[in-house]
């Protein structure tokens, strides 16, 4: 059964619930609104020439704040409902108390997303899909981190330009994601929540981020919830969504330090100050990472990294970009945690011996 969400309480509550952010005078926003614009349209090139992919061109870059980013994300969530065939309701139709709870959930989620997220390419609210810029954020970490904020935006930019690529110069990228997303609801069960189930869930979640011990949290971050509220058929959905949701985010973070080599100055320096900011969240960022699942994201920048950089180290990009040829070509879970069954898999036996005349660049 689709989720009923008044979709007006929770633009309301993003609105509310979100926080201002950093102290900029009105020439100052406009600069880096600019400069953003600027940095993205250079990132496409640069993240062109080094995947030897081409983007579709007309992509629409936006740099936005946090009640704008909320209302594109809402935007995307409603047309994605609506086409996996829930019913929105007309303007005079009467708005469940249960669509109403949904709603303040969805903008409290998303108010507390708007303060972290640095960009996004967002594919469900257009046709196109767009790339977003939450231009507060970005000077907000900048600040704290005190990072070069020339340096800093065009390495952001990299990162979002990259799966800006990925989304739009593979043709099938996109379809496959709105596939995989639509099975996921398709496969729910007609009664598949469990209000103690999720009670748990949310008890864990809390005991997890109150830890000081980063060992003691489970394993698979986020999974109770899941349990909690999927059906077995929808978990299996989950598995291929998080396979290539891990291939796309270390992906992306392999071609912000690759081109940073050469295009951005100090990368090290910022590599290794924003990798300390995820590692060490507030309290209440680590409890809604664990009950969001936002930790098994921040797991797949690592896992996702480690497999496409040791699938180009032994066979260069002309053998990783296969993995873009077509969708049975992506890694499963297992295969991201183990990189040569991948390229026995699609590039051959010869070549994850590692054999000699392996493709390099």
């Amino acid at each position: 059964m689709l989720p009923s969400v008044d979709w007006q309480t929770a633009a309301s509550c993003s609105r509310a619930f979100s926080r201002g952010g950093p102290r900029i005078s009105p020439e100052g926003a406009l600069d880096v609104v600019a400069d953003l614009h600027r940095h993205a349209r250079s990132a496409i090139d640069l993240v062109a020439d080094y995947t030897g992919l081409t983007p579709t061109a007309d992509t629409p870059v936006d740099v936005v704040d946090r009640i704008r980013w909320s209302r594109v994300n809402i935007a995307g969530f409603r047309r994605l409902l609506t086409e996996l065939g829930a019913d929105t309701g007309g303007p005079d139709t009467p708005v469940s108390a249960s669509a109403k709870l949904t709603g303040v959930q969805t903008g409290a989620v998303l108010a507390f997303l708007s303060s972290r997220v640095l960009g996004q390419f967002e594919t469900f609210s257009t046709d196109t899909g767009r790339l977003l810029f939450v231009a507060p954020n970005i000077v907000e970490v900048e600040r704290r981190l005190r990072l070069p904020a020339r340096e800093f935006r065009l390495w952001i930019a990299i990162h979002e330009a990259a799966h800006l690529t990925q989304f739009t110069a593979v043709p099938w990228m996109r379809g496959h994601f709105h596939d995989l997303i639509h099975t996921f609801f398709d496969a729910a069960e007609p009664d598949q929540s469990s209000a103690s189930g999720l009670a748990r869930a949310v008890r864990r979640a809390l005991a997890s981020a109150r830890s000081e011990d980063d060992d003691a949290l489970p394993e698979a971050p986020g999974s109770d919830v899941m349990a909690a509220v999927t059906s077995p058929e929808q978990r299996a959905a989950i598995s291929q969504i998080q396979a290539l949701m891990t291939l796309l985010e270390g992906h992306a973070e392999s071609v912000m330090d690759g081109v940073g080599r050469t295009a951005v100055d100090h990368v090290a320096l910022l590599r290794r100050r924003f990798d300390r900011r995820r590692a060490n969240p507030t309290t209440l960022q680590k409890f809604m990472r664990q009950l969001l699942g936002l930790d098994a994201k921040m797991r797949q920048y690592a896992a996702g990294r480690r497999f496409v950089d040791e699938v180009v180290d032994a066979h260069g990009l002309t053998g990783f970009n296969r993995v873009w040829e077509r969708p049975a070509n992506l890694p499963t879970e297992a295969e991201i945690d183990r990189p040569e069954q991948w390229i026995a898999r699609v590039l051959g036996p010869r070549l994850a011996l590692g054999a000699p005349g392996a493709a390099r660049v």
